[in-house]
């Protein structure tokens, strides 16, 4: 029951997006309607930003597996025990993964925040997490455990820390000063009495993603995905 009222809010009561006993000041819809007046002169870099991202992290992934396929097939030509080769390659190839996407989803949302605050696209947001890249590592980490912890008692006191960590990835791209447990701290107090609402936000694009992907073929996600990442840079900025 603890972690319902922690959603719904103190008395129970439903926090409905909007509402004044929101931290946040702005209704959902008109966050929305500030990410596309910020996207109006901005579509093409938003568009290219994540296709770049999307670029970057593949090609990242590939070399990494590339470099382990090599290896692998070098101990086989060499006579070694291939099988457990490949066993060390698939974990070195996992924990070079677990150490970088922290870094890289850092930087996807120091990216659409700079377009929330600034009205302008800078590609040099993509590699934000890298400049702070164990910063960037332990929120990713700490914040993953929490959620886990949390998912192994229950599904829902798991699904509410999903939204009460939230923000750590724009705390740390918007605050270089700021460390992982005191990210995740902020996450929580910016959340209190707004759980549910971004919970909404993201609802609200559910049938946009549906049509992206049965009618576009996945290719509609090229202007969805920067439009809810500003939307939710935006609702990072209504409540910080």
């Amino acid at each position: 029951m603890a972690g319902l009222t922690d959603l719904l809010g103190e008395g129970g009561t439903l926090k409905t997006p909007g509402l004044s006993d929101a931290i946040g000041g702005s209704s959902n819809k008109d966050l929305m309607t500030d990410a596309r007046m910020v996207l109006s002169g901005n579509w093409g870099m938003a568009v290219l930003g994540y296709v770049l991202y999307i670029v970057l992290m593949l090609s990242f992934y590939w070399f990494v597996f590339s470099a382990a396929v090599f290896v692998g097939i070098a101990g086989g030509l060499s006579g070694s025990d291939t099988e457990a080769a490949t066993r060390v390659i698939q974990g070195a190839s996992q924990l070079v993964e677990f150490l970088v996407t922290g870094a890289f989803t850092v930087g996807f949302c120091s990216y659409f925040l700079i377009i929330a605050q600034e009205g302008e696209a800078r590609l040099g947001g993509l590699f934000t997490g890298f400049k702070r890249f164990w910063k960037s590592f332990s929120v990713y980490f700490l914040s993953n455990l929490f959620i886990l912890l949390w998912l192994l008692l229950l599904i829902v006191p798991g699904i509410i820390a999903i939204f009460r960590y939230a923000m750590v990835y724009f705390i740390i791209a918007d605050d270089e000063e700021c460390g992982p447990l005191e990210a995740m701290g902020r996450s929580k107090e910016m959340m209190k009495g707004n759980k549910w609402k971004f919970f909404c936000l993201h609802w609200r694009f559910f049938g946009w993603s549906l049509l992206a992907t049965f009618f576009t073929f996945g290719l509609g996600y090229l202007w969805l995905t920067p439009y809810m990442q500003t939307s939710f840079s935006k609702f990072y900025e209504d409540i910080k």
